[in-house]
């Protein structure tokens, strides 16, 4: 019986004459939860990544820009708040001005929205006079904490109506119509130039891009990417729970086995990492160096699976509660620190398809199966960045790192302090059929003759 190998390397010079953006999203709402490190400012690897976004702002009532929780963003006592008189700051933000102090090449920027938090951004970018109240606010936050580097728009999504979960108090949903892909990038051309007649031309201006085609096409990214500086684009989530078949969460390419849908939506050769980037770049004609690979530090996950081929594209329904998950809509959720632990755990065995180049655990006596990031991927994806002269890596989010922060010293590894050659894995896609074999050092093969 002979086997081939389901990829083949090339080595491509890598992109080192420019040091890569490492973007990493901090949540304001960690400091509560021990599933999040209770993290602080102060645990962020400062030395080790070029950018911090702060999650999350909000648009208010008002159309104004607005801390989501004010308390651990300004009153929170932290090592380096200033103090109880009025005008101290203390919170999160006393943290940033101490470590903009201490590292003042990282970006400090603002993001606004997020998943939960979009419920005002299609009434503020309706008129022009409603995007004037929010650029007028921006203008004013930055003049009051001038250690701010700019603001990250991250409204999910232009054009989708979405409801809020009634299972998530945090939830407040996302209204939104077709105006919205005029409004949004007017909305960009209007907050430049509102910083920029305000004397903040150098102030940062960056936006969370969804990878998935069908809601790229409800915006207009090759319009709107001379607004920006870079694109943070969300090639995660990929795949979850919302559907009944395991797959994989944050796949580099296409796996030709994979059942998904394709159409209306190709799902099966569109939903993916590689695809995602080189329609940015080739069909919307934006640099390669404004984009940002996206990498979750976090799983997808499945319950009630079974069939498939060791946990993978099997049928499946709802997901487990994982620790980062609100337990009356999971998930499957765990931070990259608890499944590294999982990985040795019993029950959990560890398998890797060598065509998305991601890795998944399955459980068959729990039907589990969870989809994730870790080391040997992100190293892979850290060379097709380099390989393709993308902007750099963003991350959601810095706590689900392990104690060590091993995939973000990786990261800035391959990204910034290294050197020389990628590697890069390039898939072979004519081959039939897969046998699993598992170990640490885990491989796919196939069979090509008997």
């Amino acid at each position: 019986m002979a086997f081939l190998s389901l990829f083949i390397m090339n080595i491509a010079n890598a992109d080192t004459t420019t040091s890569k953006r490492l973007v990493v999203y901090f949540p304001n709402w960690g400091t509560y939860n021990s599933a999040h490190k209770s993290i602080t400012v102060g645990m962020i690897p400062w030395s080790k990544v070029t950018a911090v976004n702060h999650a999350f702002f909000e648009v208010d009532s008002s159309y104004k820009l607005a801390s989501t929780d004010t308390y651990a963003d300004y009153d929170k006592w932290f090592d380096h708040s200033e103090g109880w008189d009025t005008g101290d700051l203390r919170g999160h933000f006393g943290e940033y001005k101490y470590y903009k102090t201490q590292y003042p090449d990282v970006k400090i920027i603002v993001s606004v929205g997020g998943w939960t938090r979009g419920e005002n951004f299609h009434a503020m970018a309706l008129t022009a006079a409603n995007r004037a109240i929010f650029i007028q606010s921006v203008v004013d936050f930055l003049k009051q904490y001038t250690f701010i580097d700019g603001i990250d728009l991250d409204w999910e999504y232009p054009g989708v109506n979405r409801a809020a979960d009634p299972n998530d108090q945090y939830d407040k949903g996302c209204p939104g119509g077709p105006e919205d892909t005029a409004n949004y990038t007017a909305l960009l051309k209007e907050l430049r130039a509102g910083l920029n007649n305000n004397g903040f031309s150098s102030k940062l201006i960056t936006v969370a891009a969804p990878a998935g085609c069908d809601k790229l096409e409800l915006q207009q990214p090759d319009i709107y990417a001379q607004y920006v500086d870079w694109l943070n684009v969300m090639t995660y989530d990929f795949h979850g729970a919302w559907e009944t078949t395991t797959n994989n969460a944050t796949p580099l390419y296409v796996n030709p086995n994979d059942p998904s849908a394709t159409s209306p939506t190709d799902i099966k050769n569109k939903y993916n990492v590689d695809y995602a980037m080189r329609n940015l770049r080739d069909n919307y004609h934006i640099s390669s160096d404004k984009l940002n690979v996206g990498t979750p530090f976090y799983s997808r996950g499945w319950k009630n699976v079974t069939g498939g081929t060791n946990g993978m594209f099997a049928s499946a329904s709802g997901a487990p509660v994982g620790s980062w998950d609100n337990a009356a809509s999971p998930g499957g959720q765990y931070p990259y620190s608890e499944l590294k632990t999982m990985e040795n755990a019993s029950g959990y065995v560890k398998y890797r398809d060598q065509y998305a180049m991601t890795p998944w655990l399955y459980n068959s006596s729990l039907g589990v199966t969870l989809s994730y990031e870790d080391e040997t991927s992100l190293s892979t994806k850290c060379d097709y960045i380099n390989s393709n002269s993308f902007g750099g890596l963003v991350v959601w989010e810095i706590s689900g790192d392990d104690a060590n922060y091993t995939l973000t010293n990786l990261a800035y590894n391959k990204l910034i302090a290294g050197s020389g050659t990628a590697t890069v894995a390039t898939p072979v896609f004519n081959l039939s059929s897969r046998v699993y074999t598992n170990a640490q050092s885990i491989t796919i093969s196939c069979v090509t003759s008997g």
